[in-house]
């Protein structure tokens, strides 16, 4: 392997077309995701009518299972790729044949698999929806390499096209497929079309070029951080998904029709601004963690957590507002089971998005030890707490979990806050203005609801949401000058050369 390049900063003339490019791609990443985000919406009532919500839950049993097989088949390398200054031909052929086959090897599994998970869930068709969505697998494991590269020359719009190009192809797949009546299998060709359009523009755009050489050692370092982040997102994968199997084991795939469609809707402010942010927060902490002082670091992962906390908590307080509304509105009346669940769950998904921020921050300062750690006491406090609330109906669960995951956030912050050497309530403190924002807008929503109770839905949801946005955005103006201030630090953090990740030091406690 190529020794490693130093780790100096870049020479000012490099930094600003570095940051040019880096905030342009967390722009357009931004971009695309609320065009995905159109389009999905557009979409859902849609296929939620023509597929109805048994079909929806029996796919909805099938995803974890390869959403799961998903998270281990690049082996985390794409991230440990990103972290990297620079990357040798010989490495980037390692990593693409080892991912390759942790691909191909996890889809042989799940297809074996299919058939005993269809037996103890008592699905008989479950089996060949997963062996028609195993070749996910080995296609994502294809992408470790290409996405490595993006990310660590800070290319996001590569990211942002493909997300819209690869969105746009599966969903006209879906409703071509759901109008002739295909069912669960509309999805599970959307899906399909969708990871392949995925492979396709990253490998084109990624422009690794591989080679017939494989060398095991070569990626030893790669595979030491890339398994404890692996790891991490294994557990965050069992938090977020375990739940759905031990939904439908327990309350059968109607039941867990309505809590995947209430998960999915919670999810679209995610992938509305999270990722893009995740990307954001990554690189910046990343190149700051170089700062010997850690002042950098420390300042980066409260102005993180504040920037966080302002883009999404008037989402996902909103969605509870205006759940009952949106649902019959959007979905139609078949889907008022989903409501109850959908507005606990809303909770649950803000304190999931600013967890993820946690781990993004840490994971930027070589803190996969902790992130993992975390990760795993999230696994097991999700599991637990749906498990004991499964039997009490679909709100129980949703209002336990959101229980669960706020408190797994707060020991996160506690423990952030140690290895940063801050007080926690100074991290606690970067929510001031998004919580006093929200305060605000959901006292002005209720109001308007109460007053405008008689008028027609579509007037008393259009109005709400009105009164709240503009409530929202008054009282954060008042914090324009500290968010101003957050973000040009993001944005001088991006201009930073990448650092060359040091194994004995920044990785302790992984190998």
């Amino acid at each position: 392997m190529s020794p490693p390049v130093g780790t100096e900063p870049a020479p000012p003339a490099a930094r600003g077309p570095r940051l040019h490019r880096t905030s342009f791609g967390a722009l357009a990443l931004t971009a695309a995701s609320s065009l995905r985000l159109m389009l999905q919406l557009a979409l859902l009532p849609i296929l939620a009518r023509l597929v109805g919500p048994a079909e929806y839950g029996l796919v909805a049993l099938a995803m974890p299972f390869i959403l799961l097989a998903n998270v281990l088949s690049d082996g985390g390398m794409g991230y440990a790729l990103g972290r990297r200054a620079q990357a040798s031909r010989e490495l980037e052929s390692t990593v693409f044949w080892l991912t390759a086959g942790f691909g191909a090897t996890l889809a042989v599994a799940c297809c074996l698999a299919a058939l005993p998970m269809g037996a103890i869930l008592q699905q008989p068709r479950l089996p060949a929806l997963i062996m028609a969505l195993s070749p996910i697998l080995f296609m994502n494991g294809l992408t470790a390499v290409s996405n490595g590269r993006i990310i660590r020359e800070g290319r996001f719009a590569v990211f942002a096209v493909g997300d819209v190009i690869s969105t746009v192809l599966g969903a006209a797949t879906a409703l071509t497929a759901a109008m002739n009546g295909w069912g669960a299998w509309s999805l599970v060709a959307q899906q399909l079309v969708l990871w392949s359009a995925k492979l396709v523009w990253v490998t084109l755009n990624g422009r690794a070029e591989i080679g017939f050489h494989c060398r095991f050692e070569e990626a030893r370092e790669l595979l030491a951080f890339g398994g404890s982040t692996i790891g991490a997102i294994l557990a965050d994968f069992v938090a977020r998904n375990l739940d759905s199997l031990i939904v439908g084991g327990v309350l059968g795939v109607s039941a867990l029709g309505y809590y995947a469609m209430a998960y999915q809707i919670v999810r679209t402010p995610d992938m509305l601004i999270s990722g893009p942010l995740y990307l954001y927060i990554f690189t910046a902490v990343a190149r700051a963690a170089a700062d010997p002082s850690g002042h950098a670091a420390r300042s980066l992962a409260i102005a993180g957590l504040r920037l966080g906390a302002v883009a999404l908590a008037p989402l996902f307080c909103g969605l509870a507002l205006v759940a009952d509304l949106a649902v019959a509105l959007v979905l139609g009346p078949k889907w008022l089971g989903s409501v109850g669940a959908l507005q606990y769950l809303a909770i649950a998904g803000f304190f999931f998005c600013m967890f993820s921020i946690l781990s993004t921050t840490a994971m930027g300062l070589g803190r996969s030890s902790l992130q993992l750690s975390m990760s795993i006491i999230l696994a097991v406090v999700c599991v637990l707490v749906v498990a004991v609330s499964v039997r009490f109906g679909l709100p129980a669960v949703a209002a336990a979990l959101a229980a669960g995951i706020a408190a797994v956030w707060a020991l996160y912050v506690v423990r952030l806050a140690r290895d940063l050497t801050l007080p926690a309530p100074a991290l606690l403190a970067a929510l001031a203005p998004a919580a006093t924002a929200t305060g605000v807008m959901a006292a002005v929503a209720l109001a308007t609801r109460m007053l405008l109770g008689q008028e027609l839905p579509l007037v008393v949801f259009g109005a709400t949401v009105a009164t709240a946005a503009t409530s929202y955005c008054a009282v954060i103006f008042v914090f324009r000058g500290q968010l101003l201030q957050d973000a040009k630090a993001f944005a001088s953090a991006q201009s930073d050369s990448p650092p060359e990740p040091d194994v004995a030091g920044r990785l302790e406690g992984v190998a």
